[in-house]
């Protein structure tokens, strides 16, 4: 879904990671994105065309995770970002909300809903990017929802904010007002 996957992403792992499982994942993404362990040249070099991740970002994820100093000073810098943009990837006991509910502002090309605590008008922003970016995909789902929590502009109050990725048409969206469907109860 990221555009900038994060290492995590990278590695196809979640942030509580043992060592062990690390690295047999990083060894599987390896064998499974070389080059030489693809089969034929034409079946190798379509596969290559369609790579997101490349062998060096496999690398540098695992070099990074796989250090206790250097996992922390990422982790670290994952959360500065998102909380400078009012968005955190993680929380539990916030009030969710789906995607359906915010409005579409055509001039900022983002998401807004009006506060419901403090009713700052467009307390909520969203933006295809900050939602590619900062999504995660929802803890127990198994139907593809992405949940992202953001924070009012105006207040304390944080929304855990649920959507399901844009179909793809030719890398165009299909049609924008099918973006996100509705959640289901």
């Amino acid at each position: 879904m990221s555009k900038n996957k994060t290492h995590y992403e990278v590695l196809k792992v979640n942030s509580a990671v043992q060592l062990p499982e690390l690295k047999l994942r990083y060894k599987e993404l390896l064998l499974n994105t070389h080059p030489d362990k693809l089969g034929s040249a034409q079946d190798s070099e379509s596969v290559w065309r369609d790579r997101k991740v490349t062998i060096n970002h496999i690398q540098e994820a695992y070099k990074v995770l796989s250090d206790a100093t250097l996992k922390a000073e990422y982790d670290k810098s994952l959360l500065d970002n998102a909380k400078k943009n009012g968005v955190y990837k993680f929380g539990e006991g916030v009030d969710e909300v789906s995607l359906d509910k915010f409005g579409f502002d055509e001039k900022d090309e983002g998401y807004i809903l009006n506060c419901p605590r403090c009713q700052v008008h467009d307390g909520f922003k969203l933006t295809d990017d900050l939602l590619e970016e900062y999504a995660v995909e929802a803890e127990g789902r198994t139907d593809g929802m992405f949940q992202v929590l953001t924070q009012c502009t105006a207040c304390s109050l944080w929304l855990k904010v649920n959507f399901y990725e844009a179909p793809e048409v030719d890398g165009d969206l299909e049609n924008e007002t099918d973006v996100h469907g509705t959640i289901p109860q």
